[in-house]
């Protein structure tokens, strides 16, 4: 201890009076675990097609059936795999879309759509002999039953009927005896461009058995107006009623915010989740990013205190918004993220705390 002389306490005095930093209040913003999920292997190409698919030469181009995208895996080894070194990296939650493991194409909205669900399964089942993990998952597909010629045919053409949330959602709870395949499903406001035929009624009958079967609905709004109509459809119609209610904001995606038009994006990004948030209150928040701005959103959403965030390789391709650096690994995007945790201060969820921060009750055995 050092005798201070009364100069040395008129100083602090003063000082203390100018500017009490050390009696400041805390920010608790930050306060509280965050929630990663990592998406992989998603929805884009391995392969480049050829140039004349393209409006100009994309950086990296290596022609015709050279490899685009280095860090997607094709077999359901490795997709497991790659989500196994995701959880271990810090991600709680995983979101899968399975491939054909000879050409690579996604099988959602695809012709192999029927072999989806096996595959998905089994991917999990090598997942779960290792680590725990949360799964949230696509279920919707056309009402029609058709399959599709392709994920652009599913979206704007055979989805004219209405879509399906249920076959798939069935299948998973029986195959897993319980929801350990489907512990969360997206609901879309809205799929594609546009809602299809009926599909506020789709919405509100499926979350009634979601909610039956313990199976959280995450739902994953596009717009602020997507906000109010999912409010207005689910919550004061009485149709969703186990809280928390989990409202997940597209943005970067290519249906939802663009959020690529500087400095506009942490203003529309601060704005519409402060809206949500205002709107539906006590809900867990959540961004999920892509395209070439997903890095600068996702850390200004975990700086905003969102409760969830999705990285990875099923939206994002490119590091930064202003240099051609091509993600190598999906695992790297969840590292990167939780450095920056770890760089702000900010707790990393488990997947238990995951659990209970989304209100999902595992039902069957992993």
């Amino acid at each position: 201890m050092v005798k201070l002389t009364k100069e040395q306490l008129d100083d602090i005095r003063t000082r203390t009076g100018m500017h009490p930093v050390e009696l400041e209040d805390r920010i608790m913003a930050l306060d509280k675990p965050l929630i990663i999920v990592s998406a992989c292997p998603g929805w884009q190409p391995r392969y480049w097609g050829p140039k004349d698919m393209y409006r100009f030469e994309p950086p990296g181009y290596t022609g015709e059936g050279g490899v685009r995208f280095e860090a997607i895996p094709c077999s359901s080894e490795d997709i497991a795999k790659q989500q196994i070194d995701a959880v271990k990296a810090g991600a709680a939650a995983l979101h899968t879309h399975p491939r054909d493991p000879e050409t690579c194409i996604g099988m959602p909205g695809t012709p192999l759509q029927p072999k989806m669900i096996p595959a998905a399964t089994q991917i999990y089942d090598i997942i779960f002999q290792e680590i725990d993990a949360i799964t949230i998952e696509h279920t919707w597909k056309p009402a029609s039953g058709v399959v599709p010629k392709s994920f652009l045919a599913e979206v704007q053409e055979n989805m004219k009927d209405g879509a399906d949330i249920l076959s798939d959602l069935f299948e998973y709870l029986k195959l897993g005896k319980g929801n350990k395949y489907c512990q969360g499903v997206l609901v879309l406001w809205p799929v594609g461009n546009s809602y299809p035929p009926g599909y506020v009624k789709t919405a509100q009958e499926s979350i009634r058995v979601m909610e039956e079967n313990d199976v959280k609905p995450i739902n994953k709004v596009r717009s602020p107006y997507s906000v109010r109509h999912m409010k207005r459809a689910l919550i004061d119609s009485g149709v969703m009623v186990k809280k928390p209610f989990v409202i997940i904001h597209d943005m970067g995606h290519p249906f939802g915010w663009p959020l690529d038009i500087d400095p506009w994006m942490p203003i529309d990004l601060i704005t519409s989740i402060t809206q949500t948030k205002q709107r539906i209150p006590d809900s867990v928040i959540g961004v999920y990013s892509g395209g070439r701005n997903w890095l600068p959103i996702t850390m200004t959403a975990i700086l905003a205190g969102v409760d969830i965030v999705q990285v990875g390789i099923e939206d994002c391709y490119w590091w930064y918004p202003h240099q051609d650096e091509v993600i190598q690994k999906n695992v790297d995007t969840v590292k990167r993220i939780v450095d920056f945790c770890h760089m702000i201060g900010r707790e990393v969820a488990t997947p238990q705390q995951a659990r209970e921060i989304l209100g999902i009750k595992l039902t069957s055995k992993l």
